[in-house]
């Protein structure tokens, strides 16, 4: 019986060694994922300012737009591009290719 405790006295301290060593990870990931939480609301909230700031920017230069002349505010207008509007006409018509293709297989 003896011979035993020599043999589990060591295995429980490189046992326990394991978990102190799991307990102090642990709570360092738990520091990092609440900085990180921090920073993305931060990120979040200055996101949001900027995208105010863009919508008063707009609106400043579509009431600058009205006082300029026509040919003026066409040119202007052909300058901005709605990428997402571009894209999603692309992609009603390749949809619209597909299906037609597929009604005349079958």
């Amino acid at each position: 019986m003896a011979s035993w405790i020599w043999v589990l006295i060591p295995l429980v301290v490189i046992v326990g060694g394991y978990i102190i060593d799991y307990q102090k990870n642990k709570l360092k990931w738990q520091n990092q994922t609440s900085s990180n939480k921090s920073e993305l609301a931060e990120l979040r909230l200055i996101i949001q300012q900027l995208k105010k700031r863009i919508e008063n920017l707009e609106a400043i230069a579509s009431d600058d737009a009205n006082h300029l002349q026509s040919s003026e505010a066409d040119s202007l207008g052909r300058i901005e591009v709605d990428e997402y509007e571009l894209s999603k006409e692309k992609n009603i018509n390749t949809i619209a290719g597909k299906a037609s293709k597929k009604g005349e297989q079958q």
